[in-house]
């Protein structure tokens, strides 16, 4: 979190200025510099965007105006006749810097608890549990407002470095008390694994697998409530995994088969990009409950607050989330807003992939009733052939040619018991007159006519 912060704006001449605003959680106040544009170079912009916002040094140009205001919650940092492009980032920063104020305020507070608990370790000859359990009681309460969030991280850090030693030192002058810890760790650890092994054995043989994850449970239950040493615990843990893993391993059978789905359609990017949306929804919905249920925590806790700056410390940063919670909710609102133009497009798509596949399963369809007219004929013909001499084939093979070029034309051919048969564009057959023996001068069999062709002399 920055205690820095530049912002271009205006003064009360509605000149353009480049604002510094710089936090000094000390004193709790604000040094303002309004520098003039015509003094701001790209270069010098860059230094403070760049360096001067993350503490370094920096010269400001004589020119620039500059005033020292105090941190209030109700109040805005800023000067009645300064006013900024992004007012929200003011607030925002007002926010935050009471924060900071306050959070360092508890910070100095642990620091002397601290340096008071050094004095009374140094003067130690033996080990004292008093000591030990005032040290404790301290850090534990220094690191619940870790937990909460409440200090910053290179205050944290200062104070856990610092109670780390005490604890040192009182650890050097506990040693006998610390092999005794480890003797008993040791022991406990290997009931523990004793009792894991012979329920491996039982997996392996076969026994009724539900007491047996029930056990494991309460194994792993009870010995969070053991002290063991790091080495100790890893080897429990260890142990546990394995057994679980044997156990759930028998449950499925030895493994399990997973299915995959392979999209190959067009809008597949859109689909993607919708996936990654939601998520991304999902994640700053369950991000804002969060914050929320910190709200609801950090107002309880106001009521068991231990002193004024505790429950100050708390207000301040019920704030800051509040803050937060607008900025993601603006995001939030762009998200939505993005997801149904997506949604809307995906539904079009869908549409025209409908409309396609029909599309092309009416063309399957008129392909496979093309293809059956062609295999009829082409049966028929086969048919016919077997009764048919060499000049009439020939004759048949040309008409069926015909046929392929304009499926309205039709063909009589002769079947097998001497009546003659009508194939239509359709492919189907209809039985046709016979011929009159009178005409044409004798029988016909074997001929073929086509359309309203007459019978060559040869016939």
């Amino acid at each position: 979190m920055r205690s820095r912060l530049v912002i271009w704006g205006t003064n009360a001449r509605e000149e353009k200025v480049l604002l510094a605003i710089s936090l000094n959680p000390d004193d709790n106040n604000i040094d303002i510099w309004a520098i003039p544009e015509k003094d701001i170079t790209e270069e010098y912009y860059n230094q403070l965007m760049n360096s001067w916002r993350e503490g370094a040094e920096v010269a400001i140009p004589a020119s620039a105006e500059h005033r020292v205001t105090e941190l209030t919650v109700s109040e805005s940092i800023l000067p009645e006749d300064l006013k900024v492009e992004r007012g929200d980032m003011i607030q925002r920063a007002q926010m935050e810097w009471h924060f900071v104020v306050l959070s360092s305020k508890l910070y100095k507070n642990y620091k002397n608890d601290l340096e008071d608990i050094t004095e009374k370790v140094k003067r130690l000859e033996v080990f004292d549990v008093n000591v030990w359990d005032e040290l404790k009681g301290m850090w534990d309460t220094v690191q619940k407002h870790i937990f909460d969030r409440n200090l910053f991280k290179d205050h944290a850090d200062s104070l856990r470095s610092k109670a780390n030693g005490l604890f040192d030192e009182l650890k050097s002058l506990r040693k006998n008390l610390d092999n005794e810890f480890k003797t008993r760790s040791k022991e406990a650890s290997q009931e523990i694994q004793q009792k894991v092994s012979s329920i491996l054995e039982r997996i392996a043989s076969g026994s009724v697998l539900k007491p047996l994850f029930d056990e494991l449970k309460d194994i792993q239950t009870n010995s969070k409530n053991v002290r063991f040493t790091k080495d100790d615990r890893d080897l429990i843990l260890s142990k546990l995994n394995e057994a679980f893993a044997a156990i759930r391993e028998k449950r499925e059978g030895g493994g399990k088969n997973k299915e995959g789905g392979n999209s190959g359609s067009k809008d597949q990017r859109l689909n993607n990009r919708l996936d990654g949306l939601s998520q991304a929804i999902q994640r700053m919905e369950q991000s804002i409950e969060r914050d929320l249920k910190d709200i609801s925590f950090e107002n309880k806790r106001i009521q068991d607050s231990n002193g004024q700056l505790e429950a100050q410390i708390r207000v301040a940063k019920i704030r800051m989330i509040e803050e937060r919670i607008k900025s993601k909710q603006q995001k939030l609102d762009e998200l939505l807003k993005t997801k149904t133009k997506l949604d809307k497009e995906s539904e079009k798509a869908k549409q025209w992939e409908i409309k396609k596949a029909e599309k092309q399963e009416q063309q399957v369809r008129i392909l496979e009733e093309q293809e059956k007219i062609k295999s009829k004929i082409s049966e028929d013909i086969h048919s016919a052939k077997a009764t048919m001499s060499d000049e009439d084939t020939g004759k048949l093979e040309k008409a069926a040619e015909e046929i392929k070029d304009s499926k309205m034309k039709k063909i009589i051919v002769p079947v097998t018991d001497g009546t003659e048969s009508e194939l239509t564009s359709e492919g189907t057959a209809t039985q046709a007159p016979s011929v009159d023996e009178g005409q044409g001068g004798g029988s016909n069999e074997g001929s073929v006519e086509v359309g309203h062709t007459k019978p060559t002399e040869e016939e």
